[in-house]
């Protein structure tokens, strides 16, 4: 019996070692969520791709964003953003895709510490088994990184169309129709992140 005494008293002092150096690190939560993580947000109506939109906008994560959107996707800005002095002589609107509406709307969500967005009253102006077109009056609220830190609205009247596309509903175009005096567009903003990305 007095042979396994040794043997007993190692695991101890083992035990003991492995309990002690685990009080060594401090628990901490956990980080929030990442851009490109998460998503599987449900497009199951003509309208969810609305709300994964406003929610992926909220958290910050483009996920939920990128499923809602076609690959065929298509952005066109009002005829006031298209010729406006910032962006002459700059590509900024040309061949808008979805790789292009991603890589602007990561911009954003980069620079900047709070984003939200209001699609208002969706108004349907063709309703059909598998597209849907609606007239959209948006608000978008954005604090940028940098200064000045000022909360910025940007309003529009978008026409929107939304197909359903293997079982899910996307957005396939989106066409600012109409500027709200007083604010810049949604889509001035996007000419904005695009131009800095830019060579």
């Amino acid at each position: 019996m007095m042979r396994n005494y040794p043997r007993l008293f190692s695991s101890i002092a083992l035990a003991t070692v492995l309990m002690s150096t685990s009080c060594l690190f401090d628990s901490r939560d956990a980080n929030p969520p990442k851009v490109g993580t998460g998503g599987g947000c449900i497009l199951d109506t003509s309208e969810r791709p609305f709300t994964c939109i406003t929610k992926a906008i909220e958290n910050g994560n483009d996920a939920d964003y990128e499923r809602s959107i076609s690959e065929n996707f298509v952005f066109i800005p009002t005829p006031t953003d298209a010729n406006d002095e910032a962006f002459v002589g700059k590509p900024v609107y040309q061949n808008w895709t979805k790789d292009v509406e991603m890589q602007v709307l990561r911009k954003l969500l980069d620079d900047t510490s709070y984003t939200k967005v209001d699609f208002g009253a969706l108004t349907p102006l063709q309703n059909e088994n598998t597209f849907v077109q609606y007239s959209v009056s948006y608000s978008l609220r954005t604090v940028e990184n940098a200064a000045p830190t000022d909360t910025l609205t940007w309003k529009a009247v978008a026409q929107i169309d939304v197909r359903l596309e293997n079982g899910n509903w996307r957005l396939t175009k989106w066409d600012e129709q109409q500027t709200v005096e007083g604010f810049r567009t949604w889509g001035y903003l996007r000419g904005i992140k695009r131009l800095s990305l830019l060579p």
